[in-house]
């Protein structure tokens, strides 16, 4: 029977026949009724007692022992089906880039219960050896603390080690926008491709994906209901086809969450709602509308899609084609540097600050900025976000103070 310790110490007993000390603590009742138990194993009796102790704290501040046993490797696999309910294909994609090619071949093995801070700075310099850069790192260590995230809500461990190592220092990203006059250029070349995304903050997916549906223009506005994604495909056979690839194997399924609001288009193509998840409203300046209505009753090519943008044959336009359209019509407007489509959201940013539109009324159009802020804001008032539309639209062309 276990020796009698001091109220809320548990008990402590040597077991003769495995040569080993037992330490027991009560936890709670069973189903059936009986006493449910829980025990730590040590060759001392010192070392019996701080398992005990240790396995006592963690009843009291999590409801049950830590797990001790499941592996990083082990780990991942739980957290990636729990995650693919709920997330969108792109983020998906990333974690398991990741972990396929940083985590799991370095802290596979490892016992998550187990992993100190040095592990962390352990897959940082693994991956810096690989010659990459500190994105590379920062992604495998946002990818790991998400992942140690989950274990923690579910009472694996109680911290996350991850949170206690810096993040490389890496160099600012490159988010540069258009400047007041090189706007007023593109704009003067009157294509609703680049006005709407520029007096909007619309994504690049988000333009891609606008259908002929989610335009109103006879009440100018236009509806950012969906973003196009590529989706990526995972083996439905189990692994079993002999395919490494999983695009290629006969059962492969696409790798997007069933919980997620999505339409399926064609291959691998697909649309899901916005980053924030919900639709909203953009505001349309008359000029717009009328450029959009004339873009589409142009438009003879095959669409099966209704895409208000598309490739002659009718398939969705991917992100280089708007990059490559982009540069050419900078091109048109005398603009020599070389942009990307996502220049147009940040120079909608900011210059809706320097035209002094309110955040709330910006943000709400762009659907931009934290959720936690914009929770405050969620009924956007129409004519307030019509009125910094034409505001916008007016500070481009007008002429710069000196």
């Amino acid at each position: 029977m276990p020796k009698r310790r001091d109220h809320g110490q548990g008990g402590l007993y040597y077991l003769k026949s495995r040569d080993l000390w037992r330490g027991v603590v009560d936890d709670g009742f069973k189903p059936d009724g009986s006493r449910r138990q829980r025990y730590v194993h040590a060759k001392t009796r010192e070392e019996c007692v701080k398992k005990l102790r240790k396995l006592m704290q963690q009843l009291a501040e999590h409801g049950q022992p830590l797990d001790h046993r499941t592996r990083v490797s082990d780990l991942a696999d739980s957290w990636l089906e729990e995650a693919g309910d709920r997330l969108k294909p792109k983020t998906m994609q990333g974690y398991r880039s990741h972990l396929t090619t940083s985590i799991i071949p370095i802290l596979g093995k490892r016992v998550v219960a187990e992993l100190l801070p040095t592990d962390v700075r352990r897959l940082h310099s693994a991956i810096f050896a690989r010659g990459v850069g500190p994105a590379s790192v920062a992604g495998a260590h946002r990818t790991l603390s998400a992942m140690l995230g989950y274990a923690v809500e579910n009472g694996m461990i109680n911290r996350n080690v991850a949170e206690a190592v810096n993040l490389p220092k890496q160099a600012p990203a490159a988010r540069d926008s258009l400047t007041r006059q090189e706007a007023a250029a593109l704009i003067a070349l009157g294509d609703p491709r680049w006005n709407l995304p520029l007096l909007s903050g619309a994504r690049d997916g988000e333009m891609r994906g606008l259908r002929h549906n989610d335009l109103d223009l006879d009440h100018n506005l236009a509806h950012v209901s969906w973003n196009l994604v590529e989706v990526t495909s995972l083996h439905g056979c189990g692994g079993t086809c002999g395919f490494k690839v999983a695009g290629r194997c006969p059962q492969r399924v696409l790798d997007i969450a069933a919980s997620l609001e999505y339409e399926l288009l064609e291959g691998r193509w697909a649309l899901v709602r916005p980053k924030s998840c919900k639709p909203r409203i953009a505001p349309l300046t008359p000029e717009v509308s009328s450029a959009l209505r004339e873009h589409l009753e142009k438009d003879r090519d095959s669409n099966p899609h209704h895409l208000v943008w598309h490739r002659p044959t009718g398939k969705p336009l991917t992100n280089e084609d708007s990059n490559t359209a982009f540069r050419a019509a900078l091109a048109a407007a005398g603009i020599k540097r070389p942009a990307t489509t996502h220049w147009l959201r940040h120079t909608y940013t900011t210059m809706a600050e320097h035209a002094g539109i309110p955040w709330v009324v910006y943000a709400g159009i762009s659907g931009h900025g934290s959720e936690d802020i914009s929770r405050k804001y969620t009924h956007q008032l129409e004519q307030e976000a019509r009125s910094g539309i034409a505001t916008l639209a007016a500070y481009f062309v007008s002429e710069p103070h000196p």
